[in-house]
């Protein structure tokens, strides 16, 4: 018998951290855990190859409208890789094209080729990545045998580090911005380094923004061992600060008005916490206006919303959109 989904009448909302296991892919843990909750609404912030383990975030109900202010945050990342493989997928699960055979660098070599990539840089992707140009995902491309030409992406390693080597197989840790792919970044050391490629044989996050492996837990089994491992919305943004609001005022934000700010906030993306002490929504401060032209441009800052999270019986047909300029 079919086993179809049925909407739960108490949907959730929150984060969940999870230990991703090798070999599920991030639309895996997904699609289980949005058939465990019983809810269509279910993201995650940030994909994680099938081959990776580590921290995966994953957004439910409608803590899924927090997922562009969390997927831009910077990660951590423990790998190891084959220097002097070249295979078409950078990984060493992918098809093999070639082997270095000559002799390989010291370690202290190695790590001061390492260094050069640490900093703002110019990345191109895998050609095996869910980068989409023109709507096509680049991997499908790659597997039909027309792999497309992706262009290179401004990303940052802020600290790489090598841990061990053991020729051939080079143990290291990065700390990356978002966007950063760890198997360009094996490639392109082989490469620099004179060894053709390398190819990257193990990878594991350690933490995305401040959250850490620490915090995270097995898939669960269970519609309440979701619940119970879910963090609010207003934790799950403990990096955003806050704004109180009452009741009256968060009504208004959240039906899609503009309100003045308070006096001592400068102009920033801020939590709005409402009368009960959960998130209402975010909004941001700002001075500019709806256009060009300075009579257009507001004397005062003003707080417009960005996301509300009213639960859906309340809420109307303009929540959640950015009241239009006028």
């Amino acid at each position: 018998m079919t086993d179809k989904l049925a909407l739960n009448a108490d949907e959730l909302s929150g984060l969940i951290l999870i230990d991703k296991a090798q070999g599920s892919t991030s639309h895996d843990v997904v699609k289980r855990l949005r058939h465990l909750a019983r809810q269509k609404t279910v993201g995650h912030t940030g994909t994680l190859d099938p081959m990776a383990t580590g921290l995966m975030g994953v957004l439910l109900g409608q803590a899924t409208k927090l997922e562009p202010y969390l997927v831009k945050m910077d990660k951590m990342y423990y790998g190891k890789a084959r220097l002097g493989l070249l295979t078409d997928t950078d990984d060493v699960t992918g098809k093999v094209l070639s082997s270095y055979q000559g002799a390989f660098p010291t370690k202290a070599r190695i790590q001061e080729v390492l260094e050069t990539f640490q900093g703002p840089s110019r990345q191109v992707p895998p050609a095996y990545s869910a980068i989409k140009v023109n709507g096509q995902p680049a991997y499908k491309a790659a597997r039909s045998g027309k792999a497309l030409k992706l262009a290179p992406r401004d990303v940052t390693a802020f600290n790489l580090s090598l841990v061990e080597w053991d020729e051939p197989y080079l143990t290291f840790t990065a700390h990356v911005s978002s966007g950063y792919y760890i198997r360009a970044l094996v490639r392109d050391l082989g490469e620099k380094l004179g060894l053709l490629s390398g190819a990257l044989s193990e990878l594991r996050r350690l933490s995305v923004g401040p959250f850490n492996l620490n915090q995270a837990g097995p898939f669960p089994t269970s519609y309440e061992q979701i619940s119970s491992s879910l963090i609010a919305p207003r934790n799950a943004l403990a990096h955003l600060p806050e704004i109180e609001l009452d009741a009256v005022k968060t009504e208004r934000l959240c039906s899609g008005n503009f309100l003045a700010p308070p006096d001592d906030k400068p102009a920033g993306v801020y939590k709005i916490i409402g009368p009960q002490g959960s998130l209402a929504a975010l909004a941001e401060i700002t001075a500019g206006g709806c256009g060009s032209g300075a009579r257009r441009q507001p004397q005062r800052p003003f707080l417009r919303p960005l996301r509300v999270f009213l639960r859906a019986s309340d809420a109307r047909s303009n929540q959640g959109r950015e009241k239009p300029c006028r």
